[in-house]
């Protein structure tokens, strides 16, 4: 069988245009379909280009998107997006360090949402997000063990 096999450059490239496209897509989804109080509008303000995202809100407002989509997949698309990037980061190392910097937010996130879960803080549970927060590290780890299988 024959195996492509990218260069680390190549890898790292792959991960950081993956990840920016998946930091992108939860940004529109939370900017075109959420409430104008986030703070992700209020940068747009900021930046000057509220009137092009204010533009796109009034094309887009018919749609009906499912809730799972509006309010839990940009969570994680961000995750997924994390995990990418830190993993194009720290692309020459291999250990504890890079692991640690990998889960760091995956972590914080599962707890935040298991947390709430228990009412130890505040906040609404909902078990679609612990999902999206769970898949990215789920999938990444599956995939490199795949990977790691293959070469062998």
């Amino acid at each position: 069988m024959y195996q492509l096999r990218y260069s680390t450059k190549v890898k790292v490239y792959i991960e950081i245009i993956s990840g920016v496209v998946f930091l992108v897509c939860g940004c529109c989804i939370y900017l075109f379909f959420r409430s104008k109080t986030l703070n992700l509008y209020q940068w747009c303000m900021y930046m000057g280009i509220a009137e092009y995202v204010d533009n796109i809100r009034v094309l887009v407002q018919s749609w009906n998107i499912p809730v799972f989509i509006k309010y839990s997949l940009p969570d994680g698309l961000y995750c997924a997006a994390y995990i990418l990037i830190m993993d194009a980061i720290w692309s020459n190392e291999r250990g504890f360090v890079k692991c640690l910097m990998m889960a760091l937010v995956p972590f914080i996130t599962i707890c935040s949402e298991l947390l709430q879960y228990f009412e130890l803080i505040k906040g609404t549970f909902d078990f679609n997000d612990l999902i999206c927060y769970s898949v990215p590290p789920l999938v990444f780890i599956i995939n490199n063990r795949l990977n790691d299988l293959i070469k062998r």
